[in-house]
């Protein structure tokens, strides 16, 4: 949009909200161009900032997907928390990541699971 800053697909995306069904659907059909490749370039640059220096940091990723982000992460230490509602996504990440994880029923919510996976780092 001239002027604005914005772009033409951002201004209708804006107040667009995106049922669940659309959310498995785009996972099922691998319609997933949101899916970034590489660590977030912001994050990259501002990581430092973001730790001040310490260790151990929590970082959680609500809709997670399989960003990569979150192995980079962990590889430095931090402790990271994935959110997603599509098992199809967690899946790629743990085996695009080559990690193996544990799952379980989490009794409080009917249908979730939770996914773990230790990463031992050597210092």
């Amino acid at each position: 949009m001239a002027g604005t800053g914005q772009s033409p697909d951002l201004k209708f995306q804006q107040d667009r909200v995106m049922a669940v069904d659309e959310w498995h659907d785009r996972w099922k059909e691998g319609r997933i161009g949101f899916h970034q490749q590489d660590v977030h370039k912001l994050l990259e640059k501002h990581l430092d900032t973001v730790v001040n220096g310490r260790k151990g940091v929590r970082f959680l990723f609500p809709l997670c997907g399989k960003a990569i982000d979150m192995k980079w992460l962990a590889d430095m230490g931090h402790t990271v928390v994935g959110v997603e509602i599509s098992e199809i996504a967690i899946q790629h990440f743990f085996s695009e990541q080559n990690l193996t994880y544990t799952e379980e029923l989490v009794p409080a919510i009917p249908g979730a699971k939770l996914f773990k996976v230790l990463i031992l780092l050597n210092y």
